[in-house]
């Protein structure tokens, strides 16, 4: 009877199939769980990032569309406001954390051939800043 429980040891020692598969689980998971929880972080920064850079280009668009420099401010802003409320870029309160910066070539912005960038700046509590522009002209018959 002894002799059975020593053989029998000896082949439950010898045998190894499926250790590799423990030792990787083991081993590979503690490591990928910061990879992942980065690759998460770098993808939703990423998605912010394109998605104020559309915001950007369609508030440039409409500043260069407008009539008049006083109308192409209101109308920009309003682009930014309604756009951060719907893509929920706002705080608690509904206010929009975006700040908007709007740079002409020369004054008046709305003047043939002058070319406009808007800048959008949006942060949360505790994040880096994240700060999109769009570059547009306005028409030469303007």
């Amino acid at each position: 009877m002894m002799g059975t429980i020593r053989t029998s040891l000896r082949t439950f020692r010898k045998e190894e199939r499926g250790s590799a598969s423990v030792e990787f689980v083991l081993l590979a998971i503690p490591l990928f769980i910061p990879l992942f929880i980065f690759l998460n972080s770098f993808a939703s920064s990423i998605e912010a990032q394109e998605v104020l850079r559309t915001l950007a280009r369609e508030s440039a668009r409409g500043f260069v569309t407008s009539s008049n420099d006083e109308i192409a401010f209101a109308v920009a802003g309003e682009i930014v406001a309604q756009g951060s409320k719907i893509l929920k870029f706002g705080d608690n309160s509904g206010r929009s954390r975006i700040r908007m910066e709007v740079d002409c070539l020369s004054r008046p912005c709305i003047s043939p051939n002058n070319s406009v960038r808007i800048s959008l700046t949006f942060s949360r509590d505790g994040e880096r800043a994240i700060t999109v522009r769009a570059l547009e002209y306005v028409s030469p018959w303007a």
